[in-house]
């Protein structure tokens, strides 16, 4: 799709989507923007701390492994909402990455940022199952 003024136009009466439907979608993104952005505030749970006792220090890191991945996850997760509001002004939201084809309503409305409709998601996540079996597979 074009990211003219006039393919905007295009694209959003394409999709019949109201304009409320727009701005509602753009207020609930935004607010996960927010979300998303404070919680790389606090990195405190990153610090590394001296312990004398084994089981203390094992425990730490652990728990900032877990900080660390969680935050990793977030990251993605900021990329992905940042990215679906550059699609919503280009008037590209609500459209699947694979086929084209739109997502449906009820899958926006329980993952706004959806890049893929549900029928895509399941050949993605088969494809990654498919290709962690076959390392698991090597690794025995």
């Amino acid at each position: 799709m074009r990211a003219t003024r006039f393919g905007n136009l295009l694209a959003n009466r394409f999709t019949m989507k109201p304009p409320t439907e727009i701005r509602a979608r753009r207020t609930v993104l935004e607010a996960k923007l927010g979300e998303l952005t404070a919680l790389f505030q606090d990195r405190s749970e990153l610090t590394i701390e001296n312990s004398a006792d084994m089981l203390d220090l094992v425990r730490m890191a652990t728990d900032r492994d877990v900080s660390v991945q969680r935050m990793n996850i977030g990251a993605q997760m900021l990329s992905d909402v940042r990215e679906a509001l550059d699609r919503l002004a280009k008037g590209e939201y609500g459209i699947c990455e694979d086929c084209e084809e739109y997502i449906s309503p009820r899958r926006l409305d329980a993952i706004p940022w959806a890049r893929v409709c549900v029928k895509c998601q399941e050949t993605r996540d088969r494809r990654y199952v498919d290709v962690d079996d076959r390392y698991s597979s090597l690794a025995a």
